[in-house]
């Protein structure tokens, strides 16, 4: 129990710190930009380069486990539209935002250091490969839901390569695929390089989080709290029920791969969902306030899931 609270500590931490530094420290927006920069584009991807380079890919079911996730992950995006378009009455496009805040969990920032911790470098391996699909997944499609219904003379096939162009200067994304294609051509791994790597890998993480701590702290929790706790219960809940459901019952998955699924769709509302807000101008208040909520509940709910799954 106490290696269990060491580990969940380690992770929520510095997202705490980070909310601290922010919020009650006069710390300059441009400082805080060029930190967020440093951690997304530079630390991390080469973090995700190296550790794909060196590692062993194991075998296991990756049609079964993208299934598991995602399909709960899309029915529960699918509920959330119809709640915020038959109960909020919100618009198609405002209510596809909605759902992707039900579904869309923060599996960079906070989901990747946390794995990681939970799991080791071997066996995160399958998390990995729900991170590499993510945002490819949920976002192609949450886009076209908006773009078609803000965007109707706009033929399809530009509005998937636009999505797709955009994909792919995800600086994690990149990261993901440049360390596959490394370890797949077998290209070799100076050990002086590897070192400065390494090192650079146990910075990028606490760093993450540290900017993730920012992020929630120019959030509002007040604003939209009715709503955003409906979502919350989608995100946080109904979510990693139906992944687990899924996985457990229906696939018959190991027992690592439930608890990836599982854990993954567990994660809180993924702070990427207001860049969506701020990028189309809509529901901004509820979103924000969402994200906040859903970080919160996700300390209690996650460190549930960790001790049924026997950590």
């Amino acid at each position: 129990m106490n290696s269990l609270f060491y580990v969940i500590l380690s992770v929520f931490s510095y997202v705490i710190l980070g909310f601290v530094i922010k919020k009650y420290f006069n710390i300059s927006n441009k400082i805080i930009n060029k930190f967020d920069y440093l951690s997304f584009n530079i630390l991390l991807p080469i973090a995700l380069i190296t550790y794909f380079w060196q590692i062993n890919f194991p075998s296991f079911n990756t049609l079964s486990l993208l299934f598991a996730f995602f399909g709960a992950g899309i029915f529960v995006f699918f509920i959330g539209y119809q709640i915020a378009y038959y109960k909020f009455k919100f618009t198609v496009d405002d209510s596809a935002l909605i759902g992707l805040a039900s579904c869309f969990g923060n599996s960079v920032a906070l989901g990747i250091p946390l794995m990681h911790t939970l799991f080791g470098k071997l066996n995160v391996m399958p998390y990995m490969i729900l991170v590499l699909f993510h945002g490819l997944v949920h976002f192609t499609y949450t886009t076209l839901l908006i773009e078609s219904y803000r965007n109707r003379s706009l033929k399809i096939h530009m509005q998937i390569l636009s999505s797709l162009i955009g994909l792919f200067k995800n600086a994690v994304l990149v990261g993901i695929f440049f360390g596959i294609s490394l370890n797949y051509f077998k290209i070799p791994q100076p050990t002086n390089l590897l070192n400065i790597l390494n090192i650079i890998s146990e910075i990028a993480l606490p760093c993450v989080l540290l900017s993730l701590g920012f992020a929630l702290a120019t959030f509002n929790l007040i604003l939209s709290l009715k709503k955003s706790a409906i979502l919350t219960f989608l995100k946080n809940i109904l979510h990693p029920l139906i992944a687990f459901t899924i996985s457990k019952f229906f696939l018959n998955l190991d027992e690592l791969l439930v608890m990836t699924v599982t854990l993954a769709a567990a994660l809180p509302s993924g702070s990427q969902t207001y860049y969506f807000a701020f990028r189309y101008n809509s529901q901004k208040e509820l979103v924000s306030s969402n994200i906040v909520l859903s970080t919160f509940v996700s300390f209690f709910t996650l460190s549930i899931l960790i001790i049924l799954f026997g950590f």
